[in-house]
């Protein structure tokens, strides 16, 4: 096998120049060369702060004090998951779980090439407390979910969010909750899609454009009420494309947010939120041929899908050795 066939994830400019050379810039490419490379690159800065996000520790008392770079983890994002540890026999393989949730959440949301990723949009924020307390069933289970998502929330309203960055309606008003029972053996695990999960309506319904049902997923789903809150048993699966539901909905209703167009364009955004990432974008094409022509709008309008009809570049070689 040559080394190219191996290496799936190198596009066919990559092959010829080699991909060392590319990403120094010591090339020049067709524009549809550049649009694709950056492309690429964003969707691997994507990926690596979010499994940074998801490898970093927190604990109970800081989720009341996050500081405003913490918050910033929260933001854009469609849903909670409260990844609980549960208790004795029945402790959940938390370590293990967490790199195979990310990966099953991010293939399971990301479309190549054509997701929105700027700003740190994503379906889930994965909540691990390392020293949490112990939950044994469902009752407690929820009931520290739901008092981490007063803490995280209140603490998210105490803290000005720079342009572009919002808690969305969504994420206050839905929460997954993963009772660590549903995965205390590598068997549970390596099933993810099945795992059994519980959807939990929060009360909070400010912002949506229309109140949330569980119809839609009646057979595939146990009503159940749980500490004065409405929730559906279900499995992860389900949970997911359910939250992916609401999150079309709602940009149906209100169109995409943050602002495509807005949102990328670097001279509008401050420094501290990372999104110097677009200007260094617009430097790397330059170093690649570009015109310096200012580069504008999301990259999900960049890579031309009919001359990379496979996910290549930087971000299919990242979720290739996840």
């Amino acid at each position: 096998m040559s080394t190219s066939e191996h290496q799936h994830w190198l596009a066919p400019y990559q092959v010829r120049h080699g991909i060392r050379a590319v990403i120094k810039g010591e090339v020049q490419l067709d524009r549809d060369e550049i649009l694709h490379h950056l492309r690429g690159y964003l969707e691997y800065r994507h990926r690596e702060e979010l499994y940074c996000q998801l490898r970093a520790p927190l604990r109970m008392n800081c989720l009341s004090q996050l500081d405003r770079s913490q918050t910033l983890d929260f933001r854009n994002k469609t849903v909670p998951v409260y990844l609980l540890t549960g208790e004795g026999e029945k402790t959940g393989l938390s370590g293990l779980l967490l790199m195979v949730l990310h990966n099953y959440l991010y293939r399971r949301w990301f479309r190549p090439y054509r997701s929105n990723i700027e700003c740190g949009q994503f379906v889930a924020k994965v909540v691990l407390t390392i020293d949490q307390p112990d939950t044994k069933d469902e009752d407690s289970a929820v009931d520290l979910a739901m008092r981490m998502h007063t803490m995280i929330n209140t603490r998210l309203d105490s803290i000005k969010a720079p342009q572009f960055y919002t808690t969305r309606p969504l994420f206050r008003a839905i929460a997954i909750v993963i009772p660590g029972q549903s995965y205390y053996t590598c068997g549970l695990v390596s099933r993810i899609a099945t795992m059994p999960v519980l959807l939990v309506l929060t009360g909070e319904h400010e912002g949506l454009s229309a109140p949330i049902s569980f119809d839609s997923i009646a057979d595939r789903t146990e009503t159940v009420t749980i500490g004065g809150k409405e929730a559906v048993r279900t499995n992860l699966e389900t949970a997911v494309d359910f939250v992916m539901f609401l999150e079309k909905r709602e940009e149906s209703a209100f169109g995409p947010q943050p602002d495509p167009i807005a949102s990328t364009d670097a001279s509008a955004l401050g420094d501290w939120t990372g999104e110097w990432i677009y200007e260094n974008v617009q430097l790397m094409a330059n170093q690649l041929g570009w015109d310096d022509e200012p580069l504008v709008g999301p990259s999900s309008q960049g890579a031309d899908t009919d001359k990379y009809p496979d996910w290549t570049g930087q971000g299919a070689h990242t979720d290739a050795v996840l």
